[in-house]
């Protein structure tokens, strides 16, 4: 239980962040922490020094995808931009004011589309035990916000002071508290179904029939729409509707206009894919880039439970 005086300290970290909650981007500055990239690996995959290592992130150009991974936990709010990661278990869709979670030791391949800005915090894994252990996102957070802000200037090679480290644990206890949003787009485990998938995205606007595919990888339609639910708890053609809605943001995020994509996705008009968008994700595209381009977090909606929303 939070005592007076750690009550005292939220509730002014809490009216700093009010304060500087709209800060744009540009005003984040270098902190005494800085290090070549080289050397900031090397620390986040290395357990000594401090808990939680915080660093500054800004690419202005797309990342190309190479699978890796850490020793310590990630932690990424993202404050401008579109990031995809996919992982042996899916796909993760991390648009800007959204945190996401990579468990320490994960393998994973980081795909942006256009520039990209954000913070990324490093955790040891012993403070990783009751956050989830599978990829996954969360709205986000102000308290976390700020706490990830303040981190940035804290030093890399010494363990936390005793007033840092409860700024940790109150990190950790906001993020165990926030709904967490599993893999959107999971993959199926059976290589019939992984086929289907695979194929799927690489014809995005197919317009094969769950029958049609079905007879393409040699397995009964009654079975391919069995397992697809059981091993990825969307029927086929929900997650062949938020496949298209994956590829959608990527292609919005840099720049295509809304007409564009709507008919290379396979859609018969542009309003029948805003309608599909709205539905999914709580607005229109272009209000959706607006509101990420202000900095306001979409609303709860079906980006937290895809299947539902597309049925």
């Amino acid at each position: 239980m939070l005592g007076e005086n750690d009550m005292a300290g939220l509730l002014y970290y809490a009216n700093e962040y009010r304060k500087h909650a709209n800060m744009p981007q540009s005003a984040l500055t270098s902190t005494e922490c800085e290090c070549s990239k080289a050397e900031l690996l090397d620390r986040i995959n290395h357990l000594g020094g401090a808990e939680l290592i915080a660093v500054n992130v800004r690419n202005p150009l797309a990342m190309d995808p190479q699978t890796h991974c850490h020793a310590r936990g990630t932690l990424f709010l993202l404050t401008e931009g579109l990031v995809i990661v996919e992982t042996a278990q899916g796909r993760q869709l991390s648009p800007s004011q959204t945190i996401g979670w990579m468990p320490p030791g994960v393998e994973h391949a980081v795909q942006s589309y256009g520039p990209t800005a954000g913070c990324g915090a490093f955790l040891t894994p012993q403070f990783c035990g009751d956050l989830p252990a599978e990829p996954t996102s969360y709205p986000v957070n102000p308290l976390v916000a700020l706490i990830l802000q303040k981190a940035l200037s804290w030093p890399h090679g010494t363990p936390l002071d005793l007033t840092r480290m409860r700024l940790l644990l109150v990190l950790l206890d906001e993020l165990r508290q926030s709904p967490a949003r599993p893999l959107q787009l999971p993959w199926p485990q059976d290589a019939r179904l992984l086929g289907i998938a695979r194929a799927l995205l690489d014809d995005i606007a197919s317009a094969r029939t769950l029958e049609q595919w079905a007879r393409w990888a040699e397995i009964s339609p009654r079975t391919l729409s069995r397992k697809f639910m059981l091993e990825t708890g969307m029927s086929f053609a929900q997650w062949r509707q938020w496949a298209r809605l994956t590829q959608a943001l990527e292609w919005l995020a840099t720049g295509r206009a809304v007409k564009d994509v709507a008919l290379s996705l396979g859609y018969d008009s542009v309003s029948a894919f805003i309608k599909t968008f709205r539905q999914a994700l709580g607005a229109t595209p272009s209000a959706y880039f607006q509101a990420q381009q202000r900095g306001q977090p979409m609303p709860a909606s079906s980006a937290a439970q895809p299947a539902a929303a597309l049925e």
